[in-house]
């Protein structure tokens, strides 16, 4: 007997319909309909395989830690998938990223620079008056009435104007000082990809390589963390004593959070606030999967 067949005689040995077990659970009945036929493919991915047997077996009374044991080699947890890829087709990664080579993104820095130089160097030129055609020697000229018997002495002007070399070397100064490569900024974006029946699905993306979690609550709240694993961080009645609790989650790529009292509590991860939907009832335990990526 697979574990398929054995949920479905479990929930038939409780009178149970598909319709109650997925109002106790809140997991659709199409999916729980195709874990009692062992039709994994159809669902969301692996990881959701793990987690919708778990709740099903404890709503069915079964421990769900000896009844995944137990089935482990015909389950898929061993396949590793892109879940995110299964839920929404992310325009970020559809399309073909392209590196700029570094030195074109000086181009532009660069030939500013030259055409500013070349243009002092043309003033210092002119003032030169390598243009003008002006070769006269600035000697002594005699006085066209030759009885007057003196020259005249014509001194030349003093250039008070700052050599091409200095100006050049002013320009390149003052442009090298705002010529600067931008350094990458870390940030972290995270999206609500879907909301259906107190289930929600989030894509987190980053670029820092630390990935902090941050939860804080006003109330009581019935708290549970896992990972794509399976392994729990955290299971239990979250209090304001405990407020706010801080875990570590830079290896994990899937969490799956379940929580009550969903009006007083607050999910934060690297300082961006988890939106919950605007449909969500506060009465209602919500359930969320989170698919962080790292850029």
């Amino acid at each position: 007997m697979g574990i398929g067949e054995r949920l479905k005689a479990e929930r038939e040995s409780k009178n149970m319909s598909l319709e109650q077990v997925q109002n106790v659970t809140k997991i659709q009945a199409r999916y729980l309909d195709a874990i009692e036929q062992e039709r994994f493919n159809v669902m969301p991915g692996s990881f959701y395989v793990r987690a919708f047997i778990k709740e099903y077996a404890t709503v069915l009374g079964l421990n769900p830690d000896e009844l995944i044991e137990e089935y482990k080699k015909d389950l898929p947890f061993e396949n590793k998938e892109d879940v995110a890829i299964s839920r929404v087709k992310s325009s970020k990664k559809n399309k073909a990223t392209t590196k700029t080579p570094v030195i074109f993104s000086f181009l532009p820095s660069v030939i500013v620079v030259l055409l500013i130089i070349g243009i002092v160097v043309l003033v210092w030129l002119f003032r030169q008056g390598y243009f003008t055609g002006d070769d006269a020697d600035p000697t002594p000229t005699e006085n066209e009435d030759n009885t007057a018997g003196e020259s005249v002495q014509v001194q030349p002007t003093p250039d008070t104007t700052p050599s091409g070399d200095e100006e050049s070397e002013g320009e390149e100064s003052s442009d090298e000082e705002e010529v600067e490569e931008d350094e990458p900024e870390v940030a972290t974006e995270i999206s609500l990809d879907s909301y259906d029946n107190n289930e929600s699905y989030y894509n987190l993306t980053t670029t820092d390589e630390d990935v902090n979690l941050v939860i804080t609550t006003e109330n009581r709240n019935w708290l549970e963390i896992t990972d794509e694993s399976g392994e729990k961080f955290y299971e239990k009645t979250f209090t304001t004593d405990e407020s706010p609790l801080e875990l570590d989650v830079s290896e994990v790529e899937e969490l799956y959070l379940r929580f009550g009292e969903p009006q007083t509590i607050n999910i934060e991860i690297n300082g961006e606030e988890l939106e919950l939907s605007d449909e969500i009832q506060a009465s209602q335990p919500q359930k969320a999967w989170i698919t962080i990526e790292k850029q």
